[in-house]
């Protein structure tokens, strides 16, 4: 009994050093993981508007895409306040060979054309949809989609500052799709210029997109 009383004081004690230095030892920040294309997660970082972000001003935009023909069409923010232009949030082309297969499995022929929309349902996490559901789009010539972060709030880990961490955070970007509002979120290949604030990617089929890590 004596030599199994002193073992279990000989664990306190070593429980008791443990907890001791943990608590003495300065907190660190986590180290982010680099995600890989084709990652997939139920809920994503995404990225919160800026305390005095305009409003968006068309958060529904439709257009016709032609097979034969480059279009593209814009979501765009408000003007602040003493400016004549506005940031773009959404820019989406549609090359002349992009269109390929209309969501019932027809294959576009030449001159058809087909509507679009895409629709911003979460302005909060800056989710926007695109319509129809279905419509394919060549891999080897496919529509392109811009996103800019310029208006969103430059504290991406929300702990009170803007300091390298939120730096190290903006290389992590990338855009992420998801098929339906119960399906996980997947990481899409994208080109992300900081300088500009801008983040881009191939579309090959239609769905909703969000900015995040």
């Amino acid at each position: 009994m004596a030599s199994t009383s002193r073992w279990i004081t000989g664990l306190l004690a070593a429980a008791l050093v443990i907890v001791g230095a943990c608590s003495d030892s300065p907190s660190e920040p986590p180290t982010p993981v680099v995600p890989t294309p084709g990652d997939s997660s139920l809920q994503v970082n995404s990225l919160a508007p800026a305390a005095d972000a305009p409003a968006i001003a068309n958060p529904v935009v439709t257009f016709y895409a032609k097979v034969g023909e480059r279009r593209e069409a814009f979501m765009y923010y408000r003007s602040r306040p003493g400016r004549a232009d506005s940031t773009v949030f959404v820019r989406f082309r549609v090359s002349d060979g992009s269109l390929l297969t209309r969501p019932d499995g027809s294959v576009f022929a030449p001159g058809d054309s087909i509507l679009i929309t895409i629709s911003l349902v979460d302005s909060l996490r800056g989710i926007v949809r695109f319509a129809p559901a279905g419509l394919r789009f060549s891999a080897a010539d496919p529509a392109d989609v811009k996103f800019s972060f310029l208006e969103k709030d430059e504290d991406l880990n929300d702990d009170g500052a803007v300091n390298a961490a939120d730096s190290a955070l903006q290389n992590l970007l990338s855009l992420w799709k998801r098929e339906s509002p119960t399906l996980p979120w997947i990481r899409q290949t994208s080109t992300v210029t900081i300088g500009t604030h801008e983040i881009e990617a191939d579309v090959t089929g239609f769905t909703e997109y969000i900015i995040g890590w």
